[in-house]
């Protein structure tokens, strides 16, 4: 299986790379924020020049969806997690329309436009003929990913206007899940073969029809999907419930003051807590 190379991806990474690195000095970046953002990088570079692209351009429907979620649901949140508050701002002050672009009514609304819009079929069939329209589409779902997740990550969303809260973020990950679960289903019980260029691409498996790989690529879709918002729906909550528990405890403990030992130890003990 051919590998494919595109300068103009690794012209864009390494781009994202050096924005990073410019951003991140004497800005309180530390390790994890380069492991995360270089992890999304990896990924990126794993969706569009891996056997996964070749596949997915022309062999698999299901190796495409691949590559989409890649893009849109696992490489974004990681990208976003590499930045820190002072990052964020700057990043604002440059970009000014990043402010509105990522409050959370606009990022959950311009994310299931992309989504929906270049999975209908006559565009996505264009999309796999024409290698532009097609880079402009990983891009669009690159673009589309980093608006849903900046409002649930804390260092991308201390500029923002509305703030959401642990119950707002449950809230949004369940509305922001539809359009993919009904592109995912779609998929899945099609009667025939949405996408006609699958229709004609070589078989790499006699068993593997176009259908069944229609199918397959919904179930890949649909598991992804809710494999990346399960795990964040998971982190939100208990991260909110721990916040609880910690006030609680806060509430019930003796009254003492806070120049005691005990205030001290309680202090340290909470900080242990919030790492």
């Amino acid at each position: 299986m051919a590998w494919p190379v595109d300068p103009s991806v690794y012209v864009g990474l390494l781009a994202l790379l050096l924005g990073h690195a410019w951003l991140a000095r004497e800005r309180g970046a530390q390790r994890r924020h380069y492991l995360f953002f270089g992890a999304g990088i990896f990924l990126i570079w794993a969706a569009l020049e891996t056997p996964i692209d070749t596949l997915g351009d022309s062999y698999l429907l299901s190796a495409h969806m691949v590559e989409h979620m890649l893009l849109f649901a696992c490489a974004p949140p990681l990208l976003l997690l590499g930045l820190t508050p002072p990052m964020v701002a700057r990043l604002i002050r440059l970009v000014p329309p990043i402010r509105w672009l990522t409050e959370p009514v606009a990022a959950i609304v311009l994310s299931a436009i992309g989504l929906l819009l270049w999975h209908f079929p006559p565009i996505f069939d264009v999309a796999v003929e024409n290698n532009t329209v097609h880079a402009c589409e990983h891009l669009t779902f690159l673009l589309v990913g980093v608006l849903f997740w900046w409002p649930l990550i804390d260092s991308t969303s201390s500029q923002a206007t509305w703030r959401l809260s642990p119950l707002s973020k449950l809230v949004y990950l369940g509305l922001g899940s539809l359009p993919m679960m009904a592109i995912s289903l779609i998929l899945q019980f099609a009667p025939g073969v949405l996408y006609t260029p699958y229709l004609h691409d070589p078989r790499i498996s006699p068993f593997l029809t176009p259908h069944t790989d229609q199918t397959v690529a919904g179930a890949v879709m649909m598991f992804m999907d809710m494999g990346v918002m399960i795990w964040d729906a998971l982190y939100v909550f208990f991260r909110w419930f721990r916040g609880e528990v910690d006030a609680d405890f806060v509430d019930t403990a003796v009254p003492i003051t806070q120049n005691s030992e005990d205030w001290e130890q309680m202090q340290a003990y909470l900080r242990t807590m919030q790492r």
